[in-house]
């Protein structure tokens, strides 16, 4: 039931950062010519969504990522 419950609330972030990014980009072009309450919730939550992204679901943000680190310099000059 856990995993159940935690795949809900993955798919439904996100299903909402990709549409609080289609309303930005979408303000962005200027083809939103009279956004909405919805469009402006939208824009207004994109930062938390893009910064709860990149601090727990991105493996760049994780600093004690292995996969993500430099391999160590052997100090031999190329």
């Amino acid at each position: 039931m856990k995993r159940a419950a935690l795949l809900v609330v993955a798919f439904a972030y996100m299903v909402l950062l990709i549409e609080a990014l289609h309303a930005a980009v979408a303000w962005w072009k200027g083809e939103l010519a009279q956004p909405g309450w919805s469009d402006i919730a939208l824009i207004g939550v994109l930062p938390l969504l893009v910064w709860i992204w990149w601090r727990y679901i991105s493996p760049f943000g994780q600093p004690d990522c292995q996969k993500c680190a430099l391999p160590p310099e052997t100090g031999k000059p190329q």
